[in-house]
């Protein structure tokens, strides 16, 4: 066979192979998807109404005591929603001028406070200080405020609630439940009649059983 003949075959593979590979790169190419985005699913609505814990940075590996992290997280959750109900009730009173049934209530929510850090002291949890004051929301009138604290008590019991799960300790689950019925069957109606539009010191805002918790 003549060189130029060799030559001229040569060349013709040559440039069929680099058209082949060029081919099969850009199909890859082609076919390989743009990478997509994964956005972060969205918080469960249940998380996103959770009320802010701002006790609840405990140093775990600190406690030697005889409490799980579960019952510890519990412990701090209910004092943290208890602290918050005090400190919003507390500015209520000094906006308003002792409202019932806010007077009557906060010493109520100060003695929950207090079973809680008896639970605390017991296991030898370290008590946090509450800090809530200067931290809640204000409010119009003592009407939006009792409307609002009906939310609040229908959360705390919600949240008792969830907290029975966290131990199997009689004596915490007996202060939960016994915070819980105060907030369900004293709090919770002062509060329902508060804002259906009596407030303040009118009729039927009196101390009385249902009324101080």
């Amino acid at each position: 066979m003549r060189p130029s003949i060799l030559l001229s075959i040569l060349a013709l593979l040559m440039f069929a192979t680099s058209s082949c590979g060029t081919a099969i790169s850009n199909n890859a190419s082609a076919a390989s998807p743009e990478p997509v985005a994964i956005s972060n699913p969205p918080e469960t609505a249940e998380a996103q109404q959770a009320p802010e814990c701002r006790i609840c940075n405990y140093d775990f590996e600190k406690y030697k005591g005889e409490l799980t992290k579960a019952e510890i997280e519990g412990l701090l959750l209910a004092l943290n929603d208890e602290y918050m109900a005090t400190a919003t009730y507390e500015q209520v009173n000094r906006e308003f001028g002792d409202p019932r049934p806010f007077v009557n209530i906060v010493r109520a929510e100060m003695r929950h406070a207090d079973r809680l850090k008896a639970l605390f002291n017991k296991y030898g949890v370290a008590i946090p200080e509450n800090p809530w004051p200067g931290k809640v929301p204000t409010f119009k009138s003592v009407t939006e405020a009792c409307k609002a604290s009906v939310d609040g008590e229908i959360a705390n019991r919600d949240l008792y609630t969830k907290l029975f799960k966290t131990t199997e300790r009689q004596d915490i689950i007996d202060t939960y439940r016994a915070l819980q019925r105060a907030s369900e069957e004293n709090h919770l109606p002062a509060f329902q009649r508060c804002g259906g539009g009596g407030g303040g010191r009118g009729p039927g805002m009196g101390r009385g059983p249902r009324g101080n918790g």
